[in-house]
């Protein structure tokens, strides 16, 4: 805790405690934030799908919006399954990303729940623009 006060308009500020002060950081603000190309630059990949890279939790996503699947992919691009590739797609639908957790804003807007395809997909769309024509 630090002591500050403000001369010339005698209000003084007592204990302030800077972590307190800190801007709370909205759901939109903590979306993960992806670095996008097509999924058939790479040899796994086909035409009408994306490679979506988050530049913030370095998690990568296949994404076939058509088709609507998505698959959570390892730092060597291999298909993830079981426990670690449900964590990494849930975090996808619900668009909030990992690199925010400890902040406690986080877990309140985990508590949001979005549903259907759509609102899965919405990452993707609102990258390619796509995000009004879907509604």
């Amino acid at each position: 805790m630090e002591q500050s006060s403000r001369k010339g308009d005698g209000n003084m500020v007592g204990a302030v405690d800077h972590q307190d002060q800190r801007r709370r950081l909205s759901a939109e603000e903590m979306q993960h934030s992806f670095s996008m190309r097509p999924a058939q630059d790479t040899s796994a990949g086909h035409a009408g799908e994306y490679l979506c890279h988050c530049v913030r939790c370095k998690w990568t996503f296949q994404v076939n919006p058509e088709k609507g699947s998505i698959l959570a992919l390892d730092d060597a691009g291999l298909r993830l399954v079981g426990a670690e590739a449900t964590k990494r797609i849930n975090s996808f639908t619900r668009g909030l990303c990992p690199a925010y957790s400890a902040f406690p804003e986080y877990a309140e807007a985990l508590a949001v729940t979005h549903h259907g395809i759509r609102a899965i997909l919405h990452p993707v769309l609102r990258l390619l623009g796509l995000d009004s024509a879907a509604e």
